[in-house]
């Protein structure tokens, strides 16, 4: 899911950090790419279907799924021919807190299959397509198939020990990779340097990307590292439920005057905002206190007044322990997540091993042998072509801030602002004319 509404928030607050690029300005770069995305991405482009029928995941003959593995075996040769280096990172086991999250998704899992089923029964061909999309889901059997293909195509695997997002900041700010490639927005709130967007659409007819620099959206929003976090969890992330009535707009008003969810928390109207009990650990507590109390008061043998008070003085730390509030637990998984040491990563492009390579996507995957060795010889000269030494231009000059060509971006920025809202009003008194 990443973060609601981050994208188009900095869009409006911190144009700056985002520039539409093509894909060739990456010329020479390691990217980390999130391979869940990927594959999701894939699953739902990579189809078959002509008028009449719904469009479906395309299948070898033994049934199997095998759209992913098209598109990401096109996909990757795309970029080592454009001389990217990718290393796709994937996911390990989600965090506990993200358990609400997951079961959110289930149960939008389940509304979708009905919703297939009666659009099955009605004929809805479109409505059959759109719940089939909602249904896509990589599961252990596409994730093995492309690590497979990946290594055989010589291609860097990181198995990340949590979610594959932080892995990759952490390459990228370790200096490891030069970005993180991902649709999701929590990319940034791992803290990578740059992030890129749409690489990896399947379906791409123009070979451009969205980058977002991490530290112009950090200046342009004007806030620190740890008000960003919280500007996240508040906006919506999966690690815990959002406050009711807060929208993106409102979100970044707050953090910038009281800096911090704590203290938003306490000057906030609570009439006009629903804030979830969990992220209000100590009126939890004290009321679950209050109860053990009475039931305690019931049940227990009041002679030894020592051992009970004793016992009641854990039962009321323990509490304390558990009702830590959710924002803060989501705050430590953005700011200390789980990844492996920098030491442990190895990130190596190798020649692609052509025979078994061929066997799999042929025998296996019932490719065609014709294009699959096509793809082999493009993807071994791509390879070679790599190999040599390409220098950058960015490598001979250091680019310096311009803040004179900041000030005239912001002011052009500006102005068409006013000019389309001015283009607005008028419109609006216009139709009002007789």
């Amino acid at each position: 899911m990443g973060i609601k509404g981050l994208a188009k928030l900095l869009s409006d607050e911190a144009p700056d950090s985002l520039r539409e690029v093509p894909l060739s300005s990456l010329q020479g770069r390691k990217i980390a790419v999130d391979a869940s995305m990927a594959i999701y991405q894939f699953l739902i482009a990579v189809r078959s279907g002509g008028p009449g029928g719904a469009a479906t995941m395309l299948t070898n003959a033994d049934g199997e799924t095998t759209s992913h593995i098209q598109g990401l075996f096109n996909r990757t040769i795309r970029f080592i021919t454009e001389g990217i280096r990718p290393a796709y990172v994937f996911d390990g086991k989600p965090p506990q807190f993200k358990s609400h999250e997951l079961v959110k998704r289930r149960e939008k899992r389940q509304k979708a299959e009905k919703a297939l089923k009666a659009a099955e029964e009605s004929g809805n061909i479109e409505e059959q397509d759109k719940q089939n999309k909602r249904l896509v889901r990589a599961g252990t059997k596409e994730n093995n198939d492309c690590k497979k293909l990946l290594r055989l195509m010589g291609v860097p695997v990181i198995e990340a020990p949590c979610e594959a997002e932080a892995q990759a900041a952490a390459l990228a700010e370790a200096g490891k990779v030069y970005a993180t490639a991902t649709e999701d927005m929590d990319a940034l709130t791992f803290r990578t340097p740059i992030q890129i967007r749409k690489m990896t659409f399947a379906n791409a007819s123009k070979a451009e990307v969205q980058q977002i620099s991490y530290a112009k959206a950090i200046e342009g929003l004007g806030i620190t590292h740890e008000q960003f976090v919280d500007l996240c969890i508040l906006l919506g992330c999966d690690y815990c439920d959002t406050i009711r009535g807060i929208g993106p707009k409102t979100a970044l008003k707050l953090i910038r005057e009281h800096k911090n969810i704590e203290t938003i928390l306490d000057v906030i109207d609570r009439n006009k905002y629903v804030v979830p009990e969990t992220y209000e650990p100590m009126e939890a507590r004290k009321r679950k206190i209050d109860e053990d109390k009475k039931k305690a008061a019931k049940e227990a043998d009041t002679d030894d007044e020592g051992e009970d008070a004793a016992k009641e003085e854990k039962e009321e730390d323990d509490d304390e322990e558990e009702l830590i509030p959710v924002f803060v637990e989501a705050r430590r998984l953005f700011n200390h997540h789980e990844v492996l040491p920098n030491d442990e990563v190895e990130l190596k492009w190798t020649e692609c091993q052509p025979e078994p390579l061929r066997t799999f996507l042929v025998d296996d995957m019932g490719f065609n042998p014709d294009r699959v060795q096509s793809s082999i010889e493009k993807l071994q000269k791509a390879f070679k072509k790599s190999t040599k030494p390409q220098a950058r231009m960015d490598m001979f000059f250091k680019v310096k801030p311009n803040p004179e060509a900041d000030k005239k971006r912001a002011a052009k920025r500006k102005a068409e602002k006013e000019a389309e809202k001015a283009k607005k009003k008028k419109g609006k008194g216009g139709g009002k004319k007789k």
